[in-house]
């Protein structure tokens, strides 16, 4: 009798020791998910040829030379979970005045956001713009680029007129610093080429042309840069009067 109370109580006991971690396992809460902040970094300042090195920390960097870098006229995507982002940008490799960046800031984000930070104006008065971004949906079915304008030619409005595929007024009478709404460009087989003609909006002068390929040439290959994809056409430079100008125009992608 003693034998079987001891094998009934043994067993109780084997079955309360492997169903209880189970339950205290259903108790466990797992660690809040964070969602990250994209974050894109637009070189767009007026000498196209500076690059910037980024560097997203509260100390000084170690080693200049392993910081990412922004060629003129493009971006850097960067996805962080810092939403109060210290953000300090060296021009070039001058690093004599390391202590003093080309540029500094200090980026308030929110979890799951998407931004774009735009660095455009002069070398010597370089200025800054973030946007919040709603970007367009994609969609397989729908064989289309959309593509924004940001005008950052200094003080001056500019017209957009898209050569190919489908010529026509995109935007007049933009703003400085102002941005477009983004607009479906077709982006199909037939497509082979992006054309856009960039003009003074005051003078009509032709400022800048900007040239994409769509489809590559012998090929049946797509742009997988442009098919599908939100994009922004850079538009910078400077205005000293008529006919003495430079001016630049190219595009960044986003998410």
């Amino acid at each position: 009798m003693f034998q079987a109370i001891y094998k009934n109580v043994f067993r109780a006991g084997v079955w309360a020791a492997c169903v209880m971690p189970v339950f205290s396992a259903c108790k466990k809460e797992g660690p809040a998910e964070v969602y990250p902040a994209s974050f894109t970094i637009v070189n767009a300042v007026n000498d196209n040829s500076s690059y910037l090195r980024t560097y997203f920390g509260e100390t000084q960097p170690k080693i200049y030379a392993r910081l990412a870098s922004i060629i003129n006229g493009r971006s850097l995507d960067y996805a962080t979970d810092k939403m109060n982002l210290p953000v300090r940008l060296y021009r070039n490799d001058d690093t004599l005045k390391s202590d003093q960046p080309f540029l500094q800031n200090r980026l308030t984000l929110e979890p799951g956001g998407i931004f774009t930070h735009f660095v455009y104006g002069s070398p010597a008065r370089v200025q800054q713009k973030t946007v919040k971004e709603k970007l367009p949906s994609r969609s397989l079915n729908d064989s289309v680029v959309n593509l924004r304008i940001i005008n950052l030619f200094e003080n001056r409005a500019v017209d957009v007129i898209q050569l190919e595929p489908v010529p026509g007024t995109m935007v007049t009478n933009l703003a400085y610093e102002q941005l477009s709404d983004f607009m479906k460009v077709p982006a199909n087989a037939s497509v082979k080429n992006f054309r856009f003609e960039i003009k003074d909006h005051a003078t009509g002068a032709t400022l800048a042309t900007m040239s994409e390929t769509n489809i590559y040439p012998g090929t049946i290959i797509p742009n997988a840069a442009w098919l599908f994809k939100a994009r922004t056409m850079l538009v910078t430079g400077t205005w000293t009067g008529a006919g003495n100008f430079s001016a630049r125009a190219t595009s960044i992608g986003h998410f």
